[in-house]
Formats: structure tokens, C-alpha cells, sequence
């Protein structure tokens, strides 16, 4: 078994397409099955359901796929501090960062953080909120932007925005046409849910919402990267509900509507290690804390 092989079972996994799993690693379907097959064979027990149509985790899928991200993480932290060490590049600061704050931190914070520390190469990591929990405890990234929980003693953290849940819906769903939309509209719509290990508490937030407005959700499936939900979403599959942010990011045959009724939020939260002594984290803390008198 092979990092490739690890690399090209997540590309499948997440995109539950061999196709598009090829497009993303530039590779040829065929080539890919095969090396799925091999994986498979190797492993002694099958990863994926597929027919013409559909690709889905069997159970073993869905172990190995937790495993394996593991690996790939381990292995570039490998690579980094092999790097770090083979070239004099003075101070780095690996941060990590869920899209949410790409969309709404970043311009705000990285502008001023070079402008402090000019020879400070920053490195920007995406990834899940699980992800950076590892990262984080392991010492890969030095600040992560994730969803919380966060709850490891060695970890200290902070709630650094609140943002509004939105409905995400096909174009020609019939309730785009009004100005908010009450969840009950869309109790009779599959429904596309984001992986916790992607958005942390954000599922329990909205199952939360769900049950105090008495609606059953039609959960149909759970993904795990924004992007494949917002193509889904697209293409009709579903609706979803995720943080206001989604509004900026620019998706054909996609409405985004208000949730009618009292404001539900979710939260953003910085996170590092307590121990990590650089500067830059230091500056970056006290940065959020400036804006975090604003946004909350």
C-alpha cells in the first residue's frame, strides 16, 4: 500500500464519484479504479458501493477513510518539518482554516500579520474541523479556524464570530421565491447534511433548530466537503442549511434564503495550542480579540 493510493481513496470518498475524483487528481478513471481495486484487494474487504450511478462507503469505507486522512495528515507534517529543517527560512506560522474564515477573517487579519511580521513565512492549510483538531494537538499548525468543540485542556480557544444560518436550495425550488423561508417549506425536500468531522457542532445546532420547529428533516446523505454540497445542491439533489458565509461564495442554480423566525447562529472559533510561544500567534490572538468586540 501507497500514499497514492491512500490519496486517490479520499479524492473518491469525498467527491462519491469516480469521475470527479479523476478530474480533481488529474488522472484517468480507469487508472483510478484500478488502483481502488488494488487498494481494495490488498485491504482484503470492499471500501466503496458503486453501480452505474451511485459510489458510497461501506462500513469498512468509512473506518479506513478516518485512517487514512490520519496518514496523509502525518505524512505532510513529515514532509514540513523535513523542509523546515533542510532550508534556513527563518519563522513559520501554519495556519488552518475551515472556508468560513477565508471568506470572512482572513482579509481582515493576514494583511495586518505580514505587515508585523514581514519575514514570517505564513502558510495556509484547508481543513476540516476535525482535521485541525489532530494538526493542532500534534503540533502541525501553529492557529486553527475551526467549529467548535474544542475541548483539549492543552488547547486554549475563543468564539470569534457568530454567523446566521441560511437555506441553501436549487434555483427553481418554489419556495426561492419568498424573501425568507420557514423550515417547515422544506420539510418535504431531501435534505444535505455536512459531515460533523467537517463542521463540528453545526449539525446538533441545526437538529437542534429542527426539533423546536417540530420538523423532521429528509436527511439523504452526508457530505463531507462544501464544495460537493454546493454542487449537489445545484444539480437539485437537495437542500441544505449552513453559515451565512455560503452567500458570498458564487454557485450557479443556487438560491440562498434567510430562515424565517428567531436568528440562529453558529460559531466560528480560533484555537492553538496554550504552550505555543511564537509572537505571531500572540499578535493573531490579540488581532481577534480587537475585531471580536465588533462581530459579536
Amino acid at each position: 500500500m501507497e500514499l497514492r493510493h491512500l490519496r486517490y481513496f479520499v479524492a473518491v470518498a469525498e467527491a462519491l464519484s469516480f469521475t470527479r475524483a479523476a478530474q480533481t487528481l488529474r488522472t484517468a478513471q480507469p487508472s483510478l479504479s484500478q488502483q481502488i481495486r488494488d487498494l481494495e484487494y490488498e485491504i482484503g474487504t470492499p471500501l466503496l458501493y458503486r453501480d452505474k450511478r451511485n459510489v458510497a462507503l461501506t462500513p469498512a469505507g468509512k473506518v479506513f477513510l478516518d485512517e487514512a486522512r490520519l496518514v496523509l495528515a502525518q505524512a505532510e507534517r513529515a514532509k514540513l518539518l523535513a523542509r523546515r529543517a533542510g532550508e534556513d527560512i527563518g519563522n513559520t506560522l501554519t495556519i488552518g482554516f475551515v472556508p468560513a474564515a477565508e471568506v470572512k477573517i482572513f482579509p481582515q487579519t493576514l494583511t495586518m500579520l505580514r505587515a508585523e511580521f514581514p519575514a514570517t513565512r505564513i502558510v495556509m492549510q484547508s481543513l476540516t474541523t476535525f482535521e485541525q483538531h489532530e494538526a493542532l494537538a500534534s503540533g502541525a499548525i501553529d492557529f486553527g479556524f475551526l467549529r467548535p468543540p474544542v475541548d483539549d485542556p492543552s488547547i486554549d480557544s475563543m468564539v470569534i464570530l457568530r454567523e446566521s444560518l441560511v437555506l441553501l436550495m436549487p434555483a427553481d425550488h418554489p419556495s426561492c421565491w419568498s424573501s425568507e423561508v420557514s423550515l417547515s417549506a422544506m420539510a418535504d425536500t431531501p435534505f444535505l447534511r455536512i459531515a460533523s468531522r467537517h463542521a463540528g457542532n453545526l449539525g446538533q445546532v441545526i437538529d437542534d433548530l429542527a426539533r423546536r420547529e417540530g420538523v423532521t428533516l429528509n436527511a439523504v446523505q452526508e457530505v463531507e466537503n462544501v464544495l460537493t454540497l454546493l454542487t449537489l445542491v445545484s444539480l437539485g439533489v437537495g437542500f441544505s442549511i449552513m453559515p451565512d458565509y455560503v452567500a458570498q461564495l458564487s454557485f450557479r442554480n443556487i438560491v440562498t434564503r434567510p430562515l424565517s423566525g428567531p436568528t440562529v447562529r453558529a460559531e466560528l472559533m480560533a484555537a492553538w495550542r496554550r504552550d505555543n510561544a511564537k509572537p505571531e500567534v500572540k499578535a493573531l490572538v490579540r488581532r481577534l480579540q480587537e475585531m471580536q468586540d465588533h462581530e459579536l
